[in-house]
Formats: structure tokens, C-alpha cells, sequence
């Protein structure tokens, strides 16, 4: 650009800048500030505008500006991922735009955490054109809460810090007027009372289930919005929403049709204003503390100057210098995210209950397990954790069994419930089960030390006993992906390496800072996870393996010039152990399975590693087999995907992986179309199924995906 200007003669100042770093949004106040440096007489050059840059201080200040057109009403509703919130809006911005004479633009926000995140949708409308393509940072008049526990984890000011003065505030809370004013925080009435707000309370929950739509509350606070925002009157509006609801849930039968517009005609019916102490809300305490995590230990400082203020959309002001240069994040963090959002959570009647682990295997988030405590340990529980003497045979004398789900973990889904043979999990509200000590349960059951080596993992029972080193994942509650993943860490978590295709899994799998993917407790061994495109990860995998056994016959090469060499002095013990290992490799023998599912070459492994360690000192040869001593045990390759790659895109090299008869394993998670963007039709959506790009009915069939695979004889 510079060589441009000076080719066309220009002797100006010419300043180079960057906007966008980190995905920000470039807002109106932004590009004001840019025009101000430009102004200043000593401008910086080079500058950045969006981050706090406190490394190489290029960073330019600015502040929310309103530029939208005269007139322009501003709205922001936050909703949870799967309450149907954004499709709602969706069909309100249809209405305005088709039914009134303003113009009207919508724009949604979503976080990585599936149909268990944060959703915001931003919406304007008008009678002047609408240009402003960024997101609503001030000048908002109509703001709908649509989760109430939000109000406790995200702070007021970037709730309620866009709104102007005297702006609509709708509250989704079962609370009356004396109990908003002790329930909400004190930052959220200290603003609300400042910009002297209007507030509107409904419980839409109670609402959509009085009405049989279960957790779904968006035609609810849908019809609120109409009632309050005035756009158009509240008989045409409710007229048209209840049309748009028809067009939307026809595919679902009238059944589906007959509640929603059961659940609008009850909505308004529900919806009170409050009455609350202006002047004493706007003397409320500023204070942010009340939205410190309670935790029941320490968590590291990258936990609480980083991950927490990613969680509750703060990350935006995180400074430059808090991030590490080359982008890695340490895992295993998900374990402090404690989330809190599932309205309630699944507790236990142990006389029901028949030790069998199924809740605990079906359980999309790893929130629920079974606990083996001895006596001594039981007798230092808290008051009120429950268990029973553990049933099974001689492997479980002396301890006693509890299941135990963590509150702050959990998301509701009610899986395991509808999973448990004997009903003996009840779904209770989460306060309540705060409040009569499960998170204290859980707190202690995790310091409880596991027992799953006495167990054998490749059975169900016992595979819950092991460790799941995939934790508290984003994944949409319910989710059928996790339990499959979180099961094969259980199996061969501490030699696990796994190849993702791009995809669900690899949004839950791999969100940034927050991974799922943990190491085992008593060795310190875990998921080495890595994320590939669609279109390569079958090869990506391949390769991974190809090289392990490349460095594993480098590794018995020098095993064998090791034991060959008599200068090398080791003792009996390291070299039967040695001439063990490379009797195995040289008679090409795959990997044995002891009790209990443990390797053979990891035994080996275990028993080598404390040997080399003492006498590594005694010749370079013994220090380099210490040096490779991870290559000593076997690891278990996975490649693992969804059927928009394994059937569609990477189809070709999976194709070529299976007839390369390599050992690798291979998991589809087929959800018979493509999930993570938005549900579009691919070859394992079974004929007549109807999706995006198939809306009325895939033509073909399913591909047998499977018995392509079986044509090669070593499948």
C-alpha cells in the first residue's frame, strides 16, 4: 500500500494499523479512535485497535459509540444453547421486516459450548435503512435474560452496561418482587436502579412446562417481547407469531403446533412488572466479589486470570501478555469450570439403586460415577453421603458403593435417569441439591483414591471404575458423542492417541482453553489428542502410527546393540527385562492383554523405567534407551470422526488407511448428518430421512459404511 501511494506521487503520512486481532468485533467507537491517532501530532505507528496490547503497547483506546440511524430500537436477548432463543428471533425479525414498514437486522451469537452455551442475539429495527454491521455495544432499550443463572456468573456491567436509561429489562426467574431484591446481585440492582430501568418478570419455565414444551421457553419470552416492545400491536403480533409457528413446527405434527401456541396464549397471562426501590437498587454496593467461584481448592492462576474470564465473556479484555506466545493451553482444565447450568441435577436413592454403572457409562459429561470407599473413609464423610456395602464378588471385600453426580458439572440432560433400570436417580432442583450437601458429597467422593485397577475395564461395570480422562466437556447436553469418547479413555486413556477430524468432536474435544482431555492421577499419563481437516485426518492418524513403529524398531535396534555391547554393564534384572522386550518385538508379537485389560508391554514399561533411571548413569547406550523409554510400551492409535468425514469427505483416506492393514482403530461418530454445521444431509443420512439439502427426503441410502470396510480381509 505504501509503495502504491508513493508510485501515485502521495508525500502524506502513511500509519500502519491492525483491526480484528482475535476475532474482535470493529465497532463504530474503534474506527473513531483511529482517526484521533491520525489527528494526534504524534501519532503511533504502528497501532492496533480491539486488544489490550500491554507487550508492545500499539494499542489504541476507544469507547462504545451510538451511530445507529434516529429512531433505531436496540434489543439483546441472552438465551441457552438449545431453549430455542435464536430461532425464535429468527422468526420475530421475519415478522417486523414482512408486517411493518421498518427495516430490521438480526445477528446471533454463540460460544463454543454446544446447546449448553451462552447464546446472544442482536437485534435492531427501525424506519431508516440499517447498516451497522457490528454488534450492539450501547443504545440498547430492550434487554431479555432468558437464563437466570447467568445473572450470577456474567457480570452486570456486560449485561447491563449497553443499555440507555430507562430501557426495558424482562427477567425469566421463578422469584417474586421480595425475592428479586435478595436474589439478585448486587452490581446487577445497583445498575438496574441507576439507568432507572423498567423491569418485567415471568417464570417462562414453569410456563413451557404447564404447556408440554419441557425446556423450551422461546415463543414464551417471544410473545413478551411483542407485548413490550410495541413494534406492533399485541393482537397482530401474537396473530403472526402463532403463523410463524405453524410454518416452523408443521414437519413436527399438530401436536407439537397445538403447544407452542398453548404456551403463547399463556405467556402474557404470566408476565408481571416489578416494583422495586429505585433509589435503593442505584445505592447498591459495585462490588464484584459476589461473583467469585466458590471452589473448594485453589485452582492454578492460569484457571482464574484467563479460563474464568473466557467463561464469562470477558476474554475480550484479557491483556496480551496473559496469553502464551505459541498459543498452547495446559489440559485438564475443564475440571474448574463448574458451570452451573443445569436447572437440576440427577440424585441418588441408594436403596434403589443396583451398583450396575450404566448412569455413569451413558453420562455425555463424565458428571456422574460410582465411588469405592473402605470403611475408615466412609467414617470421614460428610453428614448425609449415603452408601451402600459394594456387591460383586471378592474383588469389591471391604468397600462400600455410592453414585454421585457434581452439581456445578452437570447439565441437566437427564440421560442417566431415563437410562437407570431401576429408577433410582430423581432429577432434583439444583439449589436444593446444593443446599442438602452434593457438592460437598462430590468434593470428598474426588479425593476418595480410585480403585479401578482392581477391575477389569473392558467390561461395563468396571470400566466406570477407571478414571475418565475426558472430562466436563462442552458438548450439547445429551450429547451421543461423549460417552464414546470418555469410554475409550477409560480403556486405553493412559496409552491413547487420538486423530480428530474437524468437527463436533473437535469443537468439545479441543476448546481453547478448556480441554476435556485430562492425565490419570497416579501416573501423570494421558490423551495425546491432536485435531486434522475433514479431508486428511484418516492419513493424519496413518502417519501418526507409521511413525510410532518406525521409532519403536529404532528403539529395539538399540535394545539389541545395547545387550550385544559388553563394555555395558547393567544389572540381571534390566537386562532379562531388556532380552524380554526384544524376544516380543522379534517374534512380532501384538500387544497381550493381562487381567484386568493391562498391556503386557506396558507392564514391561513400568518395570524398565525405574531400572534405566538408576542406571543411566553407567554408559550413553543405557542413557539412550532412558531417553526413549516411552517407546518401551504400545500405544493405542485412534482415528475418530464424524460421517461428514468418514463417509463424505475423508472417505478416500479412510479407505486407504483400512486396506493398509495398519493397526488402528477407527470411531465414526455417525450422527447421520453434518451436526456441527447445522445439520446438512450426507451419505449416512438414511433414505426417506429429511435434512438440509434433502427437505423432502434423502433419495438414496445410507451408505454401509461397514461392509465396505469388511471387504478387506483383515477388518
Amino acid at each position: 500500500v505504501a509503495a502504491s501511494l508513493q508510485k501515485a506521487g502521495f508525500t502524506g503520512p502513511v500509519l500502519n494499523g491492525r483491526f480484528g486481532l482475535s476475532s474482535k468485533d470493529f465497532v463504530p467507537g474503534m474506527v473513531h479512535a483511529i482517526f484521533q491517532n491520525l489527528r494526534s501530532p504524534s501519532p503511533k505507528d504502528p497501532f492496533t485497535v480491539g486488544i489490550d496490547d500491554d507487550v508492545t503497547q500499539y494499542s489504541l483506546a476507544y469507547k462504545p459509540m451510538i451511530t445507529v440511524p434516529k429512531g433505531t430500537t436496540q434489543c439483546i436477548f441472552w438465551g441457552f444453547g438449545s431453549d430455542g432463543t435464536v430461532g425464535a428471533n429468527k422468526n420475530t425479525i421475519k415478522i417486523i421486516a414482512q408486517n411493518t414498514n421498518l427495516h430490521a437486522q438480526g445477528y446471533f451469537q454463540y460460544d463454543a459450548l454446544k446447546s449448553g452455551g451462552v447464546t446472544v442475539s442482536y437485534l435492531r429495527f427501525g424506519p431508516e435503512p440499517i447498516k451497522s454491521s457490528y454488534l450492539i455495544d450501547s443504545g440498547c432499550t430492550y434487554i431479555a435474560m432468558h437464563k437466570k443463572e447467568y445473572i450470577y456468573s456474567i457480570k452486570a456491567r456486560l449485561i447491563l452496561g449497553v443499555c440507555s436509561e430507562g430501557s426495558t429489562l424482562v427477567l425469566n426467574v421463578p422469584w417474586s418482587d421480595e425475592e428479586l431484591d435478595a436474589k439478585l446481585p448486587e452490581p446487577f440492582r445497583q445498575l438496574v436502579g441507576q439507568k432507572k430501568m423498567k423491569v418485567f418478570a415471568i417464570d417462562a419455565a414453569s410456563v413451557a412446562k404447564k404447556s408440554g414444551m419441557g425446556k423450551l421457553i422461546n415463543n414464551i419470552m417471544t410473545a413478551v417481547f411483542f407485548k413490550l416492545s410495541g413494534v406492533l400491536p399485541v393482537d397482530q403480533a401474537l396473530c403472526l407469531l402463532k403463523d410463524a409457528v405453524k410454518k416452523t413446527y408443521k414437519s413436527k405434527g399438530d401436536h407439537i403446533v397445538g403447544q407452542n401456541i398453548k404456551a403463547v396464549d399463556a405467556a402474557l397471562n404470566e408476565l408481571r412488572e416489578v416494583k422495586y426501590p429505585r433509589e435503593q437498587w442505584a445505592a447498591a454496593s459495585a462490588s464484584e466479589d459476589c461473583y467469585l467461584k466458590p471452589r473448594d481448592e485453589q485452582p492454578p492462576a492460569y484457571v482464574t486470570e484467563v479460563l474464568d474470564k473466557v467463561q464469562v465473556r470477558e476474554g475480550g479484555e484479557l491483556r496480551v501478555s496473559q496469553l502464551e506466545p505459541d498459543g498452547c493451553v495446559p489440559t485438564g482444565q475443564t475440571a474448574w469450570a463448574k458451570r452451573g447450568v443445569a436447572e437440576c441435577i440427577p440424585v441418588v436413592d441408594m436403596d434403589k439403586c443396583i451398583q450396575c454403572n450404566v448412569c455413569s457409562a451413558i453420562c455425555p459429561h463424565a458428571v456422574i460415577r460410582p465411588f469405592l470407599l473402605s470403611a475408615g473413609e466412609l467414617e470421614t464423610s460428610p453428614e448425609g453421603f449415603d452408601a451402600r456395602k459394594a456387591t460383586g464378588g471378592n474383588t469389591y471385600a471391604g468397600l462400600h458403593f455410592r453414585i454421585q453426580a457434581s452439581p456445578l458439572d452437570c447439565t441437566g440432560c437427564e440421560v442417566c435417569t431415563h437410562a437407570c433400570p431401576t429408577s433410582a436417580l430423581t432429577m432434583t432442583p439444583l439449589p436444593k441439591a446444593i443446599e442438602s450437601g452434593h457438592e460437598k458429597f462430590w468434593n470428598f467422593a474426588m479425593k476418595v483414591p480410585n480403585r479401578g485397577a482392581r477391575f477389569d475395564p473392558f467390561t461395563l461395570k468396571g470400566s466406570q471404575f477407571q478414571q475418565p480422562l475426558m472430562e466436563f466437556s462442552g458438548a450439547c447436553e445429551g450429547c451421543g458423542e461423549t460417552p464414546y469418547a470418555k469410554l475409550i479413555t477409560q480403556m486405553f486413556g493412559k496409552r491413547l492417541i487420538v486423530a480428530n477430524a474437524t468437527g463436533c468432536s473437535s469443537i468439545w474435544g479441543g476448546t481453547a482453553g478448556w480441554v476435556p482431555y485430562t492425565k490419570d492421577k497416579a501416573t501423570g499419563r494421558g490423551v495425546a489428542w491432536g485435531n486434522s481437516l475433514f479431508e486428511d485426518n484418516a492419513e493424519f492418524g496413518f502417519g501418526m502410527r507409521r511413525a510410532f513403529q518406525q521409532r519403536r524398531d529404532f528403539l529395539a535396534l538399540e535394545v539389541e546393540n545395547t545387550l550385544k555391547d559388553s563394555s555395558v554393564k547393567m544389572s540381571d534384572q534390566l537386562q532379562k527385562l531388556l532380552q524380554q522386550y526384544l524376544v516380543m518385538r522379534k517374534e512380532n508379537q501384538h500387544d497381550l492383554l493381562l487381567p484386568r485389560g493391562r498391556s503386557i508391554y506396558h507392564q514391561i514399561m513400568e518395570k524398565l523405567e525405574p531400572l534405566l533411571e538408576g542406571e543411566k548413569g553407567n554408559h550413553p547406550k543405557i542413557q539412550k534407551l532412558y531417553d526413549l523409554r516411552d517407546m518401551f510400551g504400545r500405544i493405542s492409535f485412534w482415528t475418530v470422526g464424524g460421517d461428514g468425514w468418514a463417509y463424505d469427505i475423508g472417505y478416500g483416506g479412510l479407505d486407504h488407511v483400512i486396506a493398509s492393514e495398519e493397526h488402528v482403530s477407527i470411531l465414526v461418530l455417525d450422527t447421520e448428518m453434518y451436526s456441527n454445521t447445522g445439520g446438512q444431509a450426507s451419505k449416512s443420512t438414511p433414505a426417506g430421512a429429511m435434512a438440509k439439502f434433502a427437505e423432502s427426503g434423502k433419495a438414496t441410502a445410507k451408505k454401509d459404511l461397514c461392509r465396505l470396510a469388511m471387504t478387506y480381509k483383515t477388518v
